[in-house]
């Protein structure tokens, strides 16, 4: 498995392969070990379900807050400025939050809210200005290629993240003097996760700048101006406005799925961490083959098609997570949403990328992570008030209707600009 990440790396240029390692080292830890542990590492502090979801939901609503001026600033100043500064943000909050445990109440809460909206604001500025970087630093032949192991490096990272995350409380609660019912083995993984992210640093100050993303090239006639206001009822922009909806639906089922599935296994099925740790990393390394085998879809398919069949069948992979209360099920459903992500990612980030002129896909990237970081948030914060009232079965089935209206929404955007091409006189 890591030999088909390292091998179609080499066919990449130097700087495209310093971004993949930062990427791995990013998501090996905000995608692996935080989406093990962090939730754990508040219900062992004594937090229940809705203080979590405010977490998680403060966290991720600042990611999408963040993503648009983060694109909008990607696209007027430096894509690479800007990732340095993201990771920057992140390694600092990295750091300070697992301290949380040795506040007092009251002060601790403020941390834990305050320190991981920063780590994902730095997080988003890096995450929504690497895609347009990589599809400029590669070339255009290579793309698909680029954005498919994208996305399998980031699983690949969140399975080593994972499992470890799973697997390092137990290993250091012993010479510690605690057990894993305590928070000290998750406040010291965490903090050892921090320093992992502060090492992965060092490799942006070897990423070159790029051409401006503001500095249109010649066949970009539809971008802006370098300098002049941005034009929101321009058609582009009408077509960013249209994807970032479309989004905000689309990975709702994906956001609970990641947000919930740790607590539903611990809370509601009494499921051990290390097994949760497990079933995080295999959901995770399968990603991997399945992100890989993007490009021979889209080339077989056409890449909207495997847009709509992989959004489809991520959705109705929650349904086992709702329909069966067992945590095999449970394994099965969050697996398979993992898997299915990671096609519908690679996908439809170069599908909405394509759709901009080159000095808007900063913005293209911004609208759509902050899309997405608003369906996490909603899901987050919604789903911690719907928990206190409801079941995960509720919760899970609307996840479910969610993501389906994301996809109904895509087929129709498809459906009417076909309508619309052909409405068009031959000129």
């Amino acid at each position: 498995m890591l030999a088909r990440i390292v091998n179609p790396i080499r066919i990449f240029n130097p700087q495209a392969r310093l971004f993949f390692i930062v990427l791995i080292g990013m998501c090996f830890v905000v995608d692996g070990v935080y989406t093990v542990l962090l939730n754990l590492y508040m219900l062992r502090l004594g937090y229940g379900t809705e203080f979590i979801g405010l977490v998680n939901a403060a966290g991720l609503l600042t990611f999408a807050c963040v993503s648009l001026p983060a694109g909008i600033l990607g696209s007027r100043l430096s894509t690479t400025l800007l990732m340095k500064a993201g990771v920057a943000i992140s390694v600092v909050g990295g750091l300070l939050l697992p301290q949380a445990e040795l506040l007092p109440p009251g002060p601790r809460e403020v941390w834990l809210v305050v320190v991981y909206a920063l780590m994902l604001s730095g997080f988003s500025l890096f995450f929504v200005n690497g895609a347009p970087y990589l599809l400029n630093v590669v070339d255009t032949a290579l793309k698909h290629r680029a954005f498919a192991l994208k996305t399998a490096g980031w699983s690949l990272a969140g399975f080593a993240g994972s499992l470890l995350g799973g697997v390092l409380p137990g290993i250091v609660a012993g010479p510690l003097g605690t057990t894993l019912s305590e928070p000290a083995p998750y406040r010291l993984t965490l903090t050892m996760a921090g320093g992992v992210m502060a090492i992965t640093a060092l490799c942006l100050l070897r990423v070159r700048p790029l051409l401006r993303a503001s500095e249109p090239l010649a066949e970009d006639m539809l971008a802006e101006p370098a300098g002049s206001r941005l034009n929101l009822a321009s058609p582009v922009f009408i077509v960013i406005g249209i994807m970032t909806f479309i989004r905000l639906f689309q990975v709702a089922g994906t956001a609970t799925a990641m947000v919930y599935f740790n607590v539903y296994m611990d809370q509601q099925l009494a499921v051990s961490t290390a097994l949760i740790g497990a079933v995080a990393a295999v959901g995770r390394l399968t990603g991997v083959p399945t992100a890989l085998l993007t490009p021979s879809l889209i080339e077989r398919l056409g890449i909207v098609k495997v847009v709509l069949w992989a959004s489809l069948l991520t959705a109705l992979c929650l349904l086992p997570m709702a329909l069966v209360e067992h945590w095999l099920a449970a394994a099965i459903g969050f697996i398979g949403t993992l898997a299915l992500t990671s096609i519908r990612y690679a996908s439809f980030v170069v599908y909405i990328l394509d759709l901009a002129p080159k000095a808007q896909q900063p913005i293209m990237a911004g609208s759509g992570e902050m899309a997405a970081g608003l369906s996490f948030a909603m899901m987050a914060l919604g789903g911690g008030l719907l928990l206190t009232a409801f079941t995960f079965r509720d919760l899970f089935l609307l996840g479910t209707l969610t993501a389906l209206i994301g996809t109904a929404l895509f087929w129709l955007y498809i459906l009417v600009s076909k309508r619309k091409r052909k409405l068009q006189p031959a000129l």
